[in-house]
C-alpha cells in the first residue's frame, strides 16, 4: 500500500477522490489493457462528434438529383464512421471489463490476505458471514467503480466535450444559453448526493445481514428442526429482504427522479433550440444541432446517474479499505526455537476481554516443566480456555509474561511459536475436503506421506471407521464434516495433531464427543503421544485428570490449588467437590 494513503477510521469520510487513489494502484497493474481500453473509448467517444459532421453533410449535400456523386461517398463515410464505432465499443467494452475481473480477484486476495492476518478479538467481534460479505458484494460493488463508472465517465466525459465543442462550431450564442442549464443540475445533485450516500450505507449493512441469517439458518439446520424454528427464519430473512427492497426501491426513485430532472431540462433545451432557429439555421445545422442535443441528453444522464453509483461505491469501499486497515496480529518478536523442550513458566498473569469489565485471569503463577502433564480443572467460564488460548498469543496479554524455554513468547516470532503446539479444541473444526487433507492440515508445508497419514490415523482410533469407507483416506466429510459422527470428527481432529507431532499439546476437552468404547482407545493412544512431551489438558472428565502429573485447580479466575489428584483431594474441598460431581 502506498505510503501517502492514508488509513481509513470509522469516522473518515471518504470521497470520490479517495476512493480512485486507493484503486488506482490496483488498476494500474495492468496498465497495458487499461490503456488499450481507454484508447478504445477515446475513438468510441469522438466518433459521436463524426457521426454529427457527416448527418449535417447529408442533410444539406446528401439530397437532390444534381449531387447524385456525392450520395455513394457519404453513405460509405457514414459506414465507416459506424463500424469504428461498434469496434472501439468492443474492444473498449471487453478490456475494460478484464480489467475490472483483474482489479476484484487482486483486491479480493489481498483482502482475504489481510484477514488471515488479524487477531483473535477481530473475529469475536465479526461473525464470519459478515466477514464473507465484503468479500463478495461488497468487493464487487468496488468493481462497479471501474466497469459502469470508469467506463461511463470517461466514453461520456469525452463524448460531451466533444458534441458540446461541436455545438459551440454551429452556434456558440446558442450554445452557451444551453450550458446556463448546468449549474441548475449540479445544484440538484449536491441535494441528492448525501440522500444517495445514507441510502447506499443502509443497502451494504442490509446485504450483510441477509448472508448472515441465511448462513446461520443453513448451518443450524439440525437444531432449526429440532426446536421447530424453520418459520421463525424464515420470517427474519423475509424482514431483512423487505428492507433490502425498500432501501433498493429509495435508490431506484432517487435514480429515477434525477433522469427525470435531465428529461425536464433537456425538453426545455430543445423546444428553446427549435423556436430559435427558426429562419436562422440551415437545414443541416439544424439537424446536427437537434441531433447534437438529442445524443448530449444520454451522456448528462449516464453522468447523472454515475453520482448514483459513486456514493454506493463509497459506502462499499469504507467497508472494504475499513476491513484493509484494521491493525494485524501484532508480531515484533525476532527469536526463533527449532524444537522447544516444552519448559512453560506462568508469571503473574492477568488477562481480560476487549469491552469486558471483569479480568477473566486474575494473578496466574504458574510453572509446567518438559514433558509433565497438566490438567486444569473448574467450572465453566473460570478461564482455562483463555489460559490455553493464551500460550499461543491467540490474544495480547494485559499484565504478566508467559516463557517458552525461557523466553518471553512475545520475543518469538508468531509463526514460529505456533509451531510448538499442537491443538485439539471442544469445538472441532474440520474442513470440507477429504479425510486425508485433514489429517494433514498441519503438515502443507512439508509432504506428507499416505502412511504417515495413516498412522496418524490408526493412533488416534480413526482407522476403524476409516477403512471401510469405500474411498478411505479419499472420502469427502462435507461442510465442517457432517458426513461424520461426533465421535469420528473429534478423532479426524486429534489424529491431525498426532500427525503435526508438536513438542506442547493443548487438549480443550479432547476427547468429549467420543463414547466411552472409542475413548478409552483414543485415551491410550493419547498417552503414548504424551510421552516425553508437555501436555496441558482441560477436564470435564475424571478419566483424563487420574494420570496428570498434577493437576491446576481455577476458580474465579484464580488459581486455588495445585496438586496431585491424591493431594487435591486430602487438602482442596473445592476439587473434592468437583470431583464428586464427575468434574461436569
Amino acid at each position: 500500500m502506498a505510503k501517502n494513503i492514508k488509513k481509513i477510521t470509522a469516522s473518515q469520510p471518504i470521497n470520490f477522490r479517495y476512493l480512485y487513489k486507493r484503486l488506482f494502484k490496483y488498476t494500474w497493474q495492468h496498465k497495458f489493457i487499461l490503456s488499450l481500453s481507454l484508447v478504445s473509448l477515446i475513438v468510441l467517444s469522438l466518433t459521436n462528434t463524426a457521426f454529427l459532421a457527416i448527418i449535417k453533410k447529408i442533410t444539406d449535400q446528401g439530397f437532390g438529383s444534381e449531387i447524385a456523386d456525392k450520395q455513394s461517398s457519404l453513405a460509405l463515410l457514414l459506414l465507416l464512421v459506424m463500424s469504428i464505432r461498434a469496434l472501439s465499443g468492443l474492444f473498449s467494452s471487453y478490456f475494460m471489463k478484464s480489467t475490472s475481473l483483474k482489479v476484484v480477484e487482486s483486491l479480493r486476495s489481498d483482502l482475504f490476505k489481510k484477514i488471515m492476518m488479524l487477531p483473535m478479538n477481530f473475529f469475536d467481534k465479526n461473525s464470519s458471514s459478515h466477514i464473507v460479505s465484503k468479500l463478495n458484494s461488497d468487493v464487487q460493488q468496488l468493481s462497479n467503480v471501474i466497469t459502469d463508472i470508469g467506463f461511463n465517465l470517461i466514453k461520456d466525459g469525452i463524448s460531451f466535450i466533444g458534441i458540446v465543442c461541436y455545438m459551440i462550431y454551429l452556434d456558440w450564442k446558442l450554445t452557451l444559453v444551453f450550458l446556463l442549464l448546468a449549474p441548475i443540475l449540479a445544484y440538484y445533485l449536491k441535494i441528492m448526493s448525501p440522500r444517495l450516500r445514507a441510502a447506499g450505507t443502509i443497502s451494504q449493512n442490509a446485504n450483510g445481514e441477509l448472508i448472515m441469517a441465511s448462513d446461520e439458518a443453513i448451518a443450524a439446520q439440525r437444531i432449526v428442526k429440532i426446536f421447530g424454528t424453520g418459520q421463525y427464519e424464515v420470517s427474519r430473512f423475509n424482514k431483512i429482504s423487505e428492507k433490502i427492497r425498500k432501501i433498493q426501491a429509495k435508490l431506484i426513485r432517487i435514480a429515477s427522479l434525477n433522469s427525470f430532472t435531465v428529461e425536464i431540462l433537456a425538453g426545455v433545451a430543445l423546444s428553446g433550440i427549435a423556436f430559435y432557429s427558426f429562419g436562422k439555421f440551415s437545414a443541416g445545422q439544424f439537424a446536427a444541432f437537434f441531433a447534437a442535443l438529442l445524443m448530449i441528453i444520454a451522456p448528462i444522464k449516464s453522468l447523472t446517474s454515475i453520482n448514483d453509483k459513486i456514493q454506493i461505491a463509497i459506502a462499499a469501499a469504507k467497508s472494504v479499505f475499513g476491513l484493509m486497515d484494521e491493525p494485524s496480529e501484532i508480531d515484533r518478536g525476532s527469536k526463533l526455537i527449532n524444537r522447544a523442550k516444552g519448559h512453560i513458566k506462568i508469571s503473574d498473569l492477568t488477562f481480560k476481554y476487549q469491552n469486558s469489565k471483569l479480568n477473566i485471569l486474575e494473578g496466574i503463577n504458574l510453572i509446567i516443566k518438559p514433558g509433565e502433564k497438566v490438567a486444569l480443572v473448574g467450572k465453566s467460564g473460570g478461564g482455562k480456555t483463555t489460559l490455553i488460548n493464551l500460550l499461543p498469543r491467540f490474544y495480547q496479554i494485559d499484565q504478566g509474561k508467559i516463557f517458552l524455554d525461557g523466553i518471553n513468547i512475545n520475543d518469538l516470532k508468531l509463526k514460529n511459536l505456533r509451531s510448538q503446539f499442537s491443538l485439539v479444541s471442544q469445538d472441532t473444526i474440520l474442513f470440507n475436503d477429504t479425510i486425508m487433507n485433514n489429517i494433514a492440515y498441519g503438515n502443507l508445508e512439508r509432504p506428507v506421506s499416505l502412511e504417515e497419514v495413516k498412522k496418524a490415523a490408526i493412533a488416534a482410533n480413526a482407522w476403524e471407521f476409516i477403512d471401510p469407507l469405500p474411498n478411505k483416506l479419499d472420502h469427502e466429510i462435507g461442510d465442517r464434516g457432517v458426513r461424520l459422527s461426533g465421535g469420528q470428527r473429534q478423532r479426524i481432529s486429534i489424529a491431525r495433531a498426532i500427525l503435526k507431532n508438536a513438542p506442547i499439546l493443548l487438549l480443550d476437552e479432547a476427547t468429549s464427543a467420543l463414547d466411552s468404547h472409542s475413548e478409552k482407545y483414543v485415551q491410550s493412544a493419547l498417552d503414548n503421544l504424551m510421552k516425553n512431551r508437555t501436555t496441558i489438558v482441560i477436564a470435564h472428565r475424571l478419566s483424563t485428570i487420574l494420570n496428570a502429573d498434577r493437576i491446576v485447580v481455577i476458580e474465579k479466575s484464580k488459581v486455588i490449588d495445585v496438586g496431585t489428584h491424591a493431594e487435591l483431594i486430602r487438602r482442596c474441598k473445592h476439587y473434592s467437590t468437583l470431583y464428586k460431581k464427575g468434574l461436569k
